[in-house]
């Protein structure tokens, strides 16, 4: 994973440069800063491995930046932000690796990232091994993606291929037996043939992954198959084994909690609809509402309101119909005065609730609507 210094003096592409990279597997935002100069005095302290920087900017223009930010680490990679593609010739006079033109898109950003992810393998192949914490291979939150060691996306030979490795990062460390896996891929398919698909589907699995650098421990035995994984593998299991451990959040874990409510309040699979998956997915939502939930308890308790009405919007962004958490959210509103944030979060409750199913709020949330706009 690499960390990103991101610099934009516009409050509006700052932010959404922090929440494109911010949402991208292999990239961390180590700070986002509307002045050069912050970000300069700033460098050394957050040492990134890359930094995004806008070309046009007050007093201090990105190629300036760029210039005595590698002149203290000549390693970094930049990448330069602009509206005008006549500035690329410049841009490149300092090494830069790439640049993006605006309105930044994911699409473009990917293309940079392989750029960066390929350049930054490379040097590390000419740097003595230092063990380090376990990187991310699989996101199933949001989407549904595997990445080999250099960052690449692994393209899957077929559907049923992708699916069963779906299964079984959601089933690990326990038997799926042969027949059961026969049964939920291949339901309309005689026994003999179902088997067959599955036995080949798994050596194909098994072929992707090895094709790809991904390294996994999928045994198999008469019964069936049996994948180990690591806490780390997947952002799925790093999810599960938080909530195992944690029964409240405090000032110890708040900030890993944090993160974690902001990076899975999203579709498991990225919405993919596997008929073995209503389960699981009802099971995640379940423990995301209760993290949601414990994150806000431990900003209340802190008196960080700011930071507890934050929490209960990105939570609602996932559940916008959970009613107990919307009516928290908006009693914290009204006890603040905010006229504004109250009408528009009730409002656009109303009008989910009207279309999705036909429903009103209840009682208690439209009498505290009707108390609060008197």
């Amino acid at each position: 994973m690499l960390r990103v210094m991101i610099v934009e003096d516009e409050k509006p592409i700052l932010d959404l440069m922090e929440r494109l990279i911010g949402k991208h597997p292999m990239l961390e935002v180590a700070g986002a800063f509307a002045s050069p100069i912050a970000a300069l005095q700033r460098y050394e302290e957050l040492k990134p491995d890359a930094a995004f920087l806008d070309i046009e900017m007050p007093k201090m223009g990105g190629i300036e930046l760029a210039d005595k930010l590698k002149a203290q680490n000549e390693e970094l990679q930049v990448v330069f932000t602009t509206a005008y593609p006549d500035y690329a010739v410049e841009a490149f006079r300092v090494s830069a690796v790439d640049y993006l033109l605006k309105p930044v898109t994911p699409e473009a950003l990917e293309r940079v990232v392989a750029r960066l992810l390929k350049l930054h393998t490379m040097r590390l192949a000419f740097k003595p091994v230092i063990a380090a914490e376990e990187e991310m291979t699989v996101r199933c939150f949001g989407t549904f993606e595997t990445r080999g060691p250099d960052g690449s996306l692994l393209s899957w030979p077929t559907r049923k291929t992708e699916e069963l490795f779906a299964y079984l990062l959601a089933y690990p460390n326990r038997l799926a037996g042969k027949w059961q896996l026969a049964d939920l891929l291949w339901p309309d398919l005689d026994e003999d043939r179902a088997l067959h698909n599955v036995h080949n589907t798994v050596y194909r699995l098994k072929k992707a992954l090895k094709d790809a650098g991904v390294a996994i421990d999928l045994s198999n035995s008469n019964e069936g198959y049996y994948l180990r994984l690591s806490p780390g593998f997947s952002d799925l299991e790093r999810f599960r084994n938080f909530m195992i451990r944690t029964a409240e959040i405090d000032e110890q874990n708040a900030a890993e909690g944090n993160k974690l409510l902001r990076l899975h309040a999203a579709p498991l699979f990225g919405g993919k609809d596997y008929v073995w998956s209503a389960g699981l997915a009802a099971e995640i939502s379940a423990q995301l509402a209760s993290l949601a939930r414990m994150v806000t308890a431990y900003y209340r308790r802190t008196g960080d309101r700011p930071a507890a009405k934050e929490t209960m919007r990105v939570y609602l962004s996932y559940a916008p119909l959970d009613e107990e958490m919307m009516g928290e959210l908006l009693r914290l509103y009204a006890d603040d005065g905010e006229s504004g944030s109250f009408r528009a979060q009730y409002e656009q409750y109303v009008r989910r609730l009207e279309a999705e199913l036909g429903a009103a709020p209840g009682k208690e949330l439209r009498n505290l609507a009707a108390k609060f706009s008197t």
